[in-house]
């Protein structure tokens, strides 16, 4: 069995990863600032069935010994909360450089590859991460339903590496200066995902050690739309 540690397990999509990897047969393990909010947003029946440590992912010392004690074999980062405008604060990137670090740090000592969701590309690059980040749209929740398993009913998601999949081109695209945000802004609304599905995305993914995504971004789609 696979052992996951997962980071911001208290939000939107950390909190619908938590069934979804126990769907696909993964351990879990959660790394969140308080075990009792955690366990207050899902059912016993889940709560049961996971490990949960405390501490600060903006502290990499503290991923570290997370990583370590609990023996991980992936990470999976839903932490932090994206600014809304290039201008606004966040603590995402904070969160992601000790994310990082800490990672690095315990692959060092314990000289065993990790898999990793991450978010700065910029970072340096290390042969014992094998990293991916999936990078949808817009997400919306389905449900409120925290159960295990899950019974997300929507459509499994269409991914693509490095360009978004199944986009649209259109002679808008051939006007001069307006051309490419006129192909963007007619293509935007397709792109709308739910929380589900991009968790059900990211578990399925780690039922193996192996991925077709290992070193990519990752965009996605609902065929259907």
């Amino acid at each position: 069995m696979i052992d996951v540690l997962l980071l911001g397990a208290t939000g939107n999509l950390g909190s619908r990863l938590v069934p979804a990897l126990l769907t696909h047969g993964l351990s879990v393990t959660c790394f969140v600032r308080s075990a009792g909010k955690l366990k207050g947003l899902l059912p016993p029946t889940v709560s049961d069935q996971i490990t949960i440590r405390e501490g600060d992912a903006k502290q990499s010392a503290a991923v570290k010994k997370a990583i370590l004690e609990s023996e991980c074999d992936t990470v999976v980062s839903a932490a932090g909360v994206a600014a809304a405008a290039p201008w606004g604060k966040s603590d995402l990137p904070e969160i992601f450089k000790a994310v990082l670090q800490g990672i690095q740090e315990a692959c060092v000592e314990r000289q065993k590859p990790i898999r990793n969701l991450r978010l700065i590309k910029t970072s340096p690059p290390s042969t014992l991460i094998d990293w991916s980040m999936l990078c949808p749209l817009t997400m919306k929740a389905k449900s409120s339903d925290l159960s295990s398993p899950t019974k997300t009913k929507q459509g499994k998601l269409t991914a693509n590496a490095t360009t978004p999949p199944l986009w649209h081109n259109s002679r808008l695209r051939l006007i001069p200066l307006l051309g490419k945000p006129l192909t963007v802004a007619r293509n935007a609304n397709r792109y709308e995902t739910t929380l589900e599905q991009n968790a059900d995305f990211i578990a399925a993914d780690l039922e193996s050690f192996e991925s077709k995504w290992s070193g990519c971004t990752v965009g996605v789609i609902d065929p259907s739309k």
